[in-house]
């Protein structure tokens, strides 16, 4: 490991600690405090609190992140994989800063709801699938229908309790947790949404974010296309993993505010 590759992987390693304090947190059952502002926004819709919906986003930033880490311990650094990691880290911070960040309740309840909404709808659609699936019986079609049935009225329930009709992650969410994380820097706000685009392109396979990162050969004369090469970088994987850790902390930070009594 040259002497750069080991001070981003010392970097990386100095967040540690702090993945490791909130992987058991995530094995602990946490309620907010009777009278805190979150413990209000879940009187709101009792059926899916909303201090819930915002923890398991926080939960599964860190296992992205703890994911991505546990790959670079093991001297395994990938061209795409990681980033559809980090991706995913990126996405679930972010969605848990986009929900608690507001200190107006309306507007932080109306995006609870929004992804309580959003999770019932996809439910919905995973469960219409399975009605495709020869071999179901009578009995288990009927079954499948009823929990469609179900699904639809409480995503209703959540829309009539105040909640968005759209979660919007790449107008919305990603530059508004970039805005609360990164408040003073006009220039990392803005690296946080190319980010996000750029390892979109990882998600979705296509090769124009993995080209960014290539180097490319002189093209042979003659032939129209030119060779390149990709390896896994530390010095790459260093920034999206360090944007999606300060969103992840600042969402853990607005969590714990939002669940205690003033």
């Amino acid at each position: 490991m040259s002497d750069k590759s080991a001070a981003y992987y010392n970097h990386l390693k100095s967040r540690e600690p702090d993945l490791e304090g909130w992987r058991i947190r995530a094995g602990r059952h946490e309620n907010p405090q009777e009278g805190s502002e979150l413990h209000k926004d879940d009187a709101v819709f009792e059926s899916h609190p909303i201090s819930e919906a915002a923890r398991i986003c926080l939960i599964s930033a860190g296992e992205h992140l703890r994911l991505a880490w546990t790959a670079i311990k093991a001297r395994e650094v990938y061209p795409i994989a990681h980033y559809t990691t980090l991706r995913g880290a990126l996405l679930a911070g972010s969605q848990a800063v986009y929900i608690l960040g507001p200190d107006d309740a309306e507007i932080r309840r109306g995006r609870g709801l929004a992804a309580i909404a959003e999770s019932y709808k996809r439910s919905r659609q995973f469960h219409e699938e399975t009605l495709k699936s020869p071999g179901l019986t009578g009995d288990e079609q009927r079954r499948v229908r009823a929990q469609v049935e179900w699904l639809t009225g409480r995503m209703e329930e959540a829309r009539r309790a105040g909640g968005d009709k759209s979660l919007n992650v790449s107008d919305a969410v990603i530059p508004y947790a970039a805005g609360v994380t990164y408040r003073t820097n006009a220039d990392l706000q803005n690296e946080v949404n190319l980010l996000w685009r750029q390892m979109s392109g990882d998600a979705h396979a296509l090769t124009w974010a993995l080209a960014q990162r290539a180097v490319f050969q002189s093209p042979v004369k003659g032939q129209p296309l030119s060779t390149g090469v990709a390896g896994g970088s530390l010095k790459e994987i260093a920034q999206p993993f360090e944007a999606s850790f300060q969103i992840l902390k600042r969402g853990w930070a607005l969590y714990d505010r939002r669940c205690e009594t003033p």
